[in-house]
């Protein structure tokens, strides 16, 4: 009964004369359709053509010169000036603008290498995990700087610290024992990695953002950035924490992050 339903409903449509396409109608839509569809082949197989053209006549060059871009790129980070100078720019920078010229300072792990020569107008001291004079003349302090109560609230001017923050391992509660140390008016500049390879030396724990580090210290801040200047540096370390080169060489990715801030 359904087919039968089916078949007459089918015969009447046919019937209907208004229903029936013309045939030379029909025929013209077919060939549009299929007219269409060539040229969107065609237009595929045009492009596909010159595309791979264009790699061919580039592929040549891009292998003549990649020795030679990678060698340029990796040693860009030469032109830039040298780490330290760049840190004690932001050191410098970051002191005059809270008007700070003199004080007591603290550098934390200063024992091996005190930068007190850099900030001759301050008295300058240093805090590390073992005493051990870097200088003649140095004043160095044994402490952890996560839990320093030995040390009374206020004392310092100025708190300093370079390439130290990775190596410890609560640097939250490092932050918060630099703002109880530092008087009103006081300022602490730290520069730490956010990019760089492994280095223990005894233990490496942390990478750091810009705004990671700035997040630690409860201060009005200063200065806060990113440091791309020997982001292309070969660093392949040494001994058993070496890295095997690739076609880039070491280790490729180093930035540096500078933090700057003043207790209001």
């Amino acid at each position: 009964m359904h087919f039968k339903k089916r078949l007459l409903a089918a015969y009447r449509a046919f019937g209907d004369p208004g229903l029936v396409v013309d045939p030379t109608q029909l025929k013209r839509l077919v060939d549009a359709r299929v007219g269409l569809h060539l040229s969107k082949q065609k237009m595929h197989e045009t492009l596909r053509g010159a595309v791979e053209e264009g790699l061919a006549k580039m592929a040549p060059q891009l292998d003549n010169d990649l020795p030679g871009r990678l060698a340029a790129l990796g040693e860009e980070w030469k032109s830039a000036s040298p780490r330290w100078d760049r840190v004690r720019e932001v050191a410098h920078e970051a002191l005059e603008r809270a008007g700070l010229r003199g004080g007591r300072m603290l550098e934390i792990g200063g024992r091996l290498n005190p930068r007190h020569r850099d900030f001759p107008d301050f008295d300058y001291h240093a805090l590390d995990l073992e005493k051990a004079p870097g200088a003649e003349g140095v004043k160095v302090m044994a402490g952890d700087i996560t839990n320093c109560p030995q040390i009374p609230d206020g004392s310092f001017d100025f708190i300093f610290s370079f390439d130290v923050f990775e190596h410890i391992d609560r640097p939250w509660l490092a932050g918060q024992e630099i703002c109880r140390l530092l008087r009103p008016g006081g300022v602490t500049v730290h520069s730490t990695l956010f990019a760089w390879r492994y280095h223990p030396c005894p233990i490496d724990y942390f990478r750091f953002t810009a705004p990671g580090l700035k997040s630690l210290f409860d201060l009005d801040c200063l200065y806060s950035d990113f440091d791309y200047s020997e982001r292309r540096r070969d660093v392949r370390g040494q001994g058993r924490y070496a890295l095997k080169p690739d076609l880039l060489g070491g280790w490729r990715e180093n930035v540096r992050v500078h933090y700057a801030g003043v207790k209001r």
